[in-house]
């Protein structure tokens, strides 16, 4: 058993060779498994469970990024606008396209909620503001989660223990160059069926500034910074006797313009490209 999610791992790995969001990770692992004929339930767990759980982190430091200019409040940072009337509307294109838009609400000197809008219903995370940046404190909603694997349903449960660093720096720190980081210490529990697990491990993404260049998307021609972003997981899955660490990096760009946060992002899935635009801001 444990070969076979063994050997499931490095595929899935190379998917997504700059960072997929939670719904395309859902469907590579399903057609991963199905494609290889796993249908056991342990083995559905461990390999299609956690990689979704551990990439939804993958769309939040996205969001978290979308967010608040330099007033006196600590969470309006000039790439990342934190304004309550503001909404930011995107658009996927990719094998499918889809929509999405933020809210900032909750607003205080010292936090804010972000709720993500989809057609799909709402999510809901609790952001902490400190002069060094912003940073996530949880995952959205109430931590309890469902999800299909490979036709079956999983219920699971993923909490953030500890974060160091920040997934949007203070205004100084955006000079071509520069580079932060953000550690995640997360663990949970999942079901599927009969079979329990748990789940700990780290989530730790790497910010480089690498250019400044003029970026066009349907909502305007902007100025913007160019990030690259590196994402490396390493979580230990564990049912029973069985104990199996999983670890993968993945790299990503995205670009953030003063006074409005992101305007596009490049993620791939297996051989496609989804790509996040900036359609429009309505204030």
């Amino acid at each position: 058993m444990q070969s076979s999610l063994l050997a499931t791992i490095p595929a899935l790995g190379n998917e997504c060779q700059k960072g997929c969001d939670a719904s395309a990770w859902r469907g590579i692992v399903a057609l991963s498994l199905e494609g290889r004929g796993n249908r056991n339930p342990v083995n559905l767990v461990l390999s299609g469970v956690i990689l979704y759980t551990l990439f939804m982190p993958r769309i939040l430091v996205a969001l978290i990024l979308l967010g608040s200019p330099a007033l006196a409040q600590l969470c309006d940072q000039p790439f990342s606008p934190t304004r309550p009337t503001w909404e930011w509307q995107y658009r996927v294109v990719g094998e499918r396209t889809s929509t999405y838009s933020i809210r900032k609400t909750s607003i205080s000197n010292s936090g804010y909620t972000q709720v993500r809008q989809t057609a799909n219903g709402k999510e809901e995370s609790t952001h902490k503001c400190t002069p060094e940046g912003i940073f996530p404190v949880d995952f959205g909603g109430s931590g309890s989660n469902r999800a299909d694997v490979g036709g079956q349903p999983v219920n699971y449960n993923l909490e953030v223990v500890k974060v160091t660093g920040v997934a949007v720096p203070d205004y100084d720190s955006w000079v071509v160059g520069n580079s932060w980081k953000l550690l995640i210490e997360v663990r949970g529990t999942g079901q599927q069926g009969p079979v329990r697990f748990n789940i700990s491990g780290t989530l730790e993404t790497t910010y480089r500034v690498v250019a400044q260049e003029i970026v066009t998307t349907p909502a305007g021609r902007f100025s913007a910074y160019k990030l690259q972003t590196s994402f490396i997981t390493r979580i230990r899955a564990s049912a029973g006797p069985i104990v199996i660490p999983f670890n993968f990096e993945s790299q990503g760009t995205a670009w953030y313009a003063e006074n409005v946060g992101l305007v596009k992002s490049i993620q791939k899935t297996r051989d496609r490209e989804n790509v996040t635009e900036l359609v429009a801001l309505r204030k």
